[in-house]
């Protein structure tokens, strides 16, 4: 069933959040069309959260593909490439509804104005200035019609700028003091938002609106400046009045901007600094990291133990050494007591584990059984059949498992522990264990006993 456009469009307003949804899937991933799986997911969570069959139907019928093509909201639906793109002018109405999702103009689209504005001009340079001539006609609609769409784009592009800053703004302010590693995160993500912000939105349009400056390319608002010259000098007076006023509704923008330059620059300072601390941090942590990892041992007899992380978990991974000529240092200041006593605690306490690598916990007053002669050598003969290969990721666990079931209602936890000192002792040379210390320790609990351990990983 077709739905008029104008029947569909009202419907599209009514449910405008899933329009926003799909709006916001293209700016994060900056392209102009959709992934037609990403079009029918936002369909179909539209459809789960409404609970009328008979609306249902309704918008089925409105959001249907096929219709959308036929009344022209989606401009193009390519099934090789499984992408769907909606008419500009369609997102531009939906971009109006909320200023955050205003687009803002970048160097391209600043530069393709200008271009179309030189164009222009000399097309009418070329043309003879009559009422009768039907090309100088058309070409004059489409100059008034290119500096009204101009000066809707600039004053667009001042309402997103103005909207970003206070947004960023507030941010930035209201997080003074970071009190966690995600605050901080999250912290250097805005900082870097605004210096992308400044460097491909502000600048950019402060160039274009800017004509004082001297480059190799003629300012935007110079050609206008010609334009209307022209028109004067053929004698068109009137027209050259309304060029002129569209050229000041546009150059009066300029202001704005510049605040919201000014408002953003001391962030810039902020993300300088804090970039040029991170290198520094970075650095140094990476050095301490070799250091630390190059006196580690499975036995534990060496005084540092450190546990290695994954690039994905460390704080400074993945930063940029800053532009050469730009010095970052770390002042240390005097000992902190305080961090020296815990690391001292940190070596007894690995140095206690490392000496009672398990301890069982009894729940209730009645001791378990001792441990029987036969028991040890049927565990034994188990060991030499345990068909075990790495990578395990716990060996205790898979013991566990590999021992309960074989001795079955005989099994204590008492027993686990005999089970991996014999494993060891029969296959320590061959395979390697990698011990991993966590706070808490792992845990094994089996009837009213539980084992806590350091975890050890079975590899190569």
């Amino acid at each position: 069933m077709n739905i008029a456009l104008d029947r569909t469009l009202i419907l599209l307003i009514e449910h405008k959040d899933m329009m926003f949804q799909l709006i916001d899937y293209m700016d994060q991933h900056q392209r102009k069309d959709l992934p037609t799986e990403v079009f029918y997911n936002a369909i179909r969570a539209k459809f789960d959260s409404m609970g009328i069959k008979r609306e249902k139907d309704r918008l089925n019928d409105a959001f249907d593909l096929d219709n959308l093509l036929k009344t022209g909201i989606i401009a193009e639906a390519n099934k090789s490439r499984g992408t769907l793109a909606f008419q500009p002018a369609v997102l531009e109405i939906f971009r109006l509804f909320d200023k955050e999702r205003v687009r803002g103009l970048r160097s391209v689209e600043l530069e393709n104005i200008r271009i179309q504005l030189e164009n222009a001009y000399q097309l009418l340079e070329a043309l003879n200035f009559a009422d009768d001539n039907i090309a100088f006609l058309e070409q004059h609609d489409h100059l008034f019609d290119l500096l009204r769409r101009i000066s809707s784009q600039i004053q667009n592009n001042t309402d997103h700028l103005q909207y970003e800053a206070d947004r960023l703004s507030k941010r930035l302010d209201h997080d003074q003091a970071l009190l966690s590693l995600h605050e901080a995160r999250q912290h250097r993500e805005i900082l870097t938002e605004v210096k992308r912000i400044y460097d491909r939105e502000i600048i950019p349009t402060l160039e274009f609106l800017n004509t004082r400056e001297y480059s190799k390319t003629k300012a935007p608002l110079t050609v206008i400046d010609d334009i209307s010259r022209l028109y004067n000098i053929r004698g068109y007076e009137n027209d050259s009045y309304y060029i002129d006023q569209y050229k000041l509704s546009i150059l009066s923008h300029y202001k704005a901007v510049e605040k919201v330059k000014q408002a953003l620059q001391r962030y810039l300072h902020q993300e300088r600094q804090h970039r040029l601390t991170y290198n520094a941090i970075e650095q140094a942590y990476l050095h301490l990291q070799a250091l630390a990892h190059s006196t580690f041992t499975e036995s534990l007899n060496e005084k540092y133990i450190f546990k290695l992380l994954d690039a994905d978990s460390i704080y400074f991974s993945g930063l940029k050494t800053h532009a050469a000529g730009q010095e970052a240092c770390i002042a240390w200041h005097d000992r902190d007591h305080a961090i020296y006593f815990n690391e001292y605690l940190i070596n007894q306490n690995a140095k206690k584990r490392s000496n009672n690598p398990a301890e069982i916990k009894t729940f209730d007053s009645q001791q378990p059984n001792d441990r029987h002669n036969a028991i040890k050598r049927r565990i034994e003969q188990l060991i030499k059949r345990f068909d075990i290969k790495p990578p395990v990721d716990d060996l205790y666990v898979a013991m566990h498992h590999f021992l309960l079931e074989q001795l079955q209602q005989d099994y204590q936890l008492n027993y686990l522990l005999y089970g991996i000192s014999s494993f060891k002792q029969r296959h320590g040379k061959k395979f390697k264990v990698q011990v991993s210390f966590n706070r808490p320790q792992q845990s094994i609990r089996y009837q009213n006993q539980v084992l806590e351990y350091n975890k050890r990983e079975f590899i190569l």
